[in-house]
């Protein structure tokens, strides 16, 4: 398959998805190595395509929900991501991200995008399965979510959640 051929296809797949696409079902799709899709996502960025990358897969950028925006400061080791996250979505809340500050780097940010609990198991069965560090590991556990959720009351709702289980960072 011809390369411009190919990242149409790609720009078409992601655009009629209900969801997250593997980059192993693109590399299946398009009859190529998963490290091609990778280099082919790469210059699909370059040129503008607001494609990005979640723990279940690849995704082109949507226009938020258009929900009440907040990023919540919190700190917790390993053990206790599962629960935050659940305490997050339980309430109505969408996890857009995660970051961190480096003292070299600045800030660093991983995509999530998780609205529900078995978005959240999903994420977390990768992360198990890859051996894959949490970036708030190089923080001391300290973190920050963006968080949308559709109302005040929710999202006051999963701060009042994340503060009764002690992991809201008041300093």
């Amino acid at each position: 398959m011809e390369s411009e051929v190919r990242r149409k296809q790609i720009i078409d797949v992601l655009t009629h998805a209900s969801g997250p696409v593997t980059g192993a079902e693109l590399s299946k799709r398009c009859q190529v190595s998963r490290q091609i899709i990778v280099g082919d996502v790469a210059l699909l960025r370059a040129r503008g395509v607001s494609i990005i990358s979640t723990p279940r897969g690849y995704q082109l950028e949507h226009v938020r929900h258009g929900g009440i925006e907040r990023m919540i400061v919190v700190c917790h080791g390993p053990e206790q991501m599962r629960t935050e996250l659940e305490a997050i979505v339980d309430n109505g809340g969408r996890v857009h991200n995660v970051v961190v500050e480096h003292e070299i780097y600045g800030y660093l940010e991983g995509s999530l995008n998780l609205r529900s609990r078995r978005d959240v198991d999903q994420y977390i069965h990768r992360m198990e399965e890859t051996h894959a560090e949490l970036l708030s590991r190089i923080s001391g556990g300290i973190h920050s979510h963006l968080i949308e959720a559709d109302t005040e009351a929710d999202m006051d709702a999963i701060e009042h959640a994340l503060d009764k289980l002690g992991i809201l960072y008041n300093s």
